[in-house]
């Protein structure tokens, strides 16, 4: 049946907001050969072109999808892999599709709007990453919009300052009840499927927010060696972190915790730093705002071989990469939850590699 298959959403004619090409990444400088196969699949990637698409009479539920003619928008979703997941379970289409049609509160929008999210852009990195890469491609026809986001969104402190930098006509939160029927919405296509990026792109919303916030201890000096401690986050910390504090402490490495930050803290805290540590995780998506030629150690999994997020990003933004594998502290854990147990000796040595260069 129809419901079931994904809106064809019309692109041929709409205007290009950026080229695309392919973007190829160098191997980390402290590359081991045995270590390949974790990042051969990422040497080189295509990059789309980004189009703005306009569409009219769009239905947008209040968790931030998109539907019209009774068919799901393939642009709710942040990859084609999790549409189909959706689409294979038809009570859940059926049911989404009665409730945003029939018992649902309805709302006729007739302001023009801009879209910039799918169904992950309420974490901190695909906020940045990717929704915040799709306002920066469409940022001329933003200002003269409504950028429309889901209810959530509001609560979301990174959201609300990150917004700042930006202008844009208005910003229209959907209620946690109602369904908007925008009557023209504009949408800027994904930039690059995520956890890849365009550089061009990625570069200039860097200057962007840098420009905008500024950087912490401009020409001081000060918080150049930022350890990025994920010790009060719920999963994915370092469970041995105390064994590491000698090695931190003796380079000068100033300890912290992004939470502890304001998004606009963040940034600057980011942008001052020369060389920044930490293990996978949403806080290192600040990286960046780093300056180019800046160096980052990633902290990963050893048998982690999808999640080269942070290895790509490192090479859009011009950063000199450096990881360490580490083992889980739970093996039977997946890689979304998992303590890492990092070996102390090979972290000073490779805190030392950084430093001598």
């Amino acid at each position: 049946m129809p419901i079931f298959r994904p809106y064809d959403t019309p692109r041929d004619g709409a205007p290009v907001l950026a080229a695309g090409g392919v973007s190829r990444r160098r191997l980390p400088l402290n590359f081991s050969e045995e270590d390949l196969p974790l990042f051969e699949d990422a040497l080189e990637a295509a990059i789309p072109q980004t189009r703005l698409l306009e569409l009219e009479d769009v239905g947008v539920s209040p968790e931030g999808m998109l539907f019209k003619d009774w068919r799901i928008l393939p642009e709710s979703f942040s990859s084609p892999s999790i549409m189909e997941q959706f689409l294979d379970r038809r009570r859940s289409v059926l049911k989404f599709l009665a409730a945003n049609y029939l018992l649902r509160r309805r709302r006729k929008f007739g302001r023009d709007c801009l879209w910039i999210v799918d169904d992950w852009s309420a974490g901190y990195f695909h906020w940045l990453a990717d929704a915040l890469s799709r306002l920066y491609v469409a940022r001329d026809a933003a200002k003269d919009l409504v950028l429309l986001l889901p209810h959530r969104y509001r609560q979301l402190e990174f959201v609300q300052s990150s917004l700042k930098a930006f202008a844009v006509g208005s910003v229209e939160y959907a209620g946690a009840g109602e369904v908007y029927f925008c009557r023209k919405l504009f949408m800027p296509s994904h930039v690059a499927p995520s956890g890849n990026y365009n550089e061009e792109v990625v570069r200039g919303l860097r200057e962007m927010l840098v420009g905008f916030y500024g950087r912490e201890g401009a020409g001081s000096g000060a918080g150049e060696r930022v350890y990025l401690s994920r010790g009060r986050a719920p999963k994915r910390k370092v469970s041995n972190e105390g064994e590491l504090l000698d090695t931190l402490r003796e380079f000068d490495f100033r300890v912290v915790h992004f939470e502890d930050h304001p998004f606009e803290e963040q940034v600057r805290i980011a942008a001052g730093a020369r060389v920044l540590v930490s293990n996978h995780g949403a806080g290192l998506t600040n990286i960046l705002f780093m300056n180019p030629g800046g160096r980052v150690l990633e902290l990963r999994r050893r048998d982690e071989r999808e999640r080269n997020w942070f290895f790509n990003l490192a090479s859009a933004t011009g950063l000199e990469y450096f990881y360490q594998l580490c083992d889980p502290e739970n093996p039977d854990e997946g890689p979304h939850t998992a303590n890492l147990i990092v070996d102390p000796q090979l972290f000073r040595e490779n805190i030392r590699l950084m430093l001598a260069g």
